[in-house]
């Protein structure tokens, strides 16, 4: 098996996030953006960086589509209240993109705060903790949950929430993304390497996997 470098893996993590967020991406797509959410400038990852070798692009496609599956497929999130982040401007955000929707974009822009923290507040620090307190309100009970399948899951709304913060347009998508590629690449990705890369973790049938 080809070992991966640091750098390719983030890589491969970006590009499997641009995948994630287009399939998702018709849910909004004939929803007019609210006029206080000004869409600003993005630039693709993929046009400024190369994909590695390594990563089979058909295996790329077919774990977006595991990801997606997963989290259609999950039962509703318990209405958990997370106490262990600092501000209840997470908790808000989190709840708003829990019940992401029509009015999601509505909700955003009639809360000052919410706006000011995504807009000109935005970073990894605040996207880190808000990545944590959403996956923690999406947990399974414990009783429910298996390690690898927990993993999985974890990975999967970690995707999900990416994508429904990219679909704001508050930030360039390249920015979003890059942090949704940092925080799966510091959290996951051991558990990715030791069950040997994307396409086997998340079994797919593939001649060429994807590390």
């Amino acid at each position: 098996m080809e070992t991966t470098s640091a750098d390719d893996q983030f890589i491969i993590e970006y590009r499997l996030l641009e995948l994630y967020h287009k399939k998702r991406k018709s849910r909004s797509s004939t929803k007019p953006t609210h006029p206080v959410l000004k869409k600003p400038l993005q630039e693709s990852a993929s046009k400024r960086t190369r994909i590695p070798a390594s990563a089979n692009t058909d295996a790329l496609v077919q774990v977006a589509d595991k990801l997606t599956d997963i989290v259609d497929n999950l039962p509703p999130a318990q209405n958990q209240v997370v106490t262990d982040s600092d501000q209840d401007v997470i908790q808000r955000l989190v709840e708003i993109l829990k019940e992401y929707g029509d009015n999601f974009d509505e909700k955003i822009a009639k809360d000052a705060e919410l706006l000011s923290y995504l807009q000109g507040l935005f970073s990894y620090n605040l996207f880190e903790k808000l990545a944590s307190a959403f996956i923690v309100s999406m947990e399974l009970p414990g009783k429910l949950r298996e390690e690898d399948n927990d993993q999985k899951m974890k990975i999967a709304w970690t995707f999900e929430m990416t994508s429904r913060l990219s679909a704001l347009d508050l930030q360039p998508m390249n920015r979003t993304m890059g942090f949704g590629a940092q925080y799966v690449h510091q959290n996951f990705t051991p558990w990715i390497q030791q069950h040997g890369g994307w396409a086997n973790a998340f079994k797919i049938d593939e001649g060429d996997e994807v590390h």
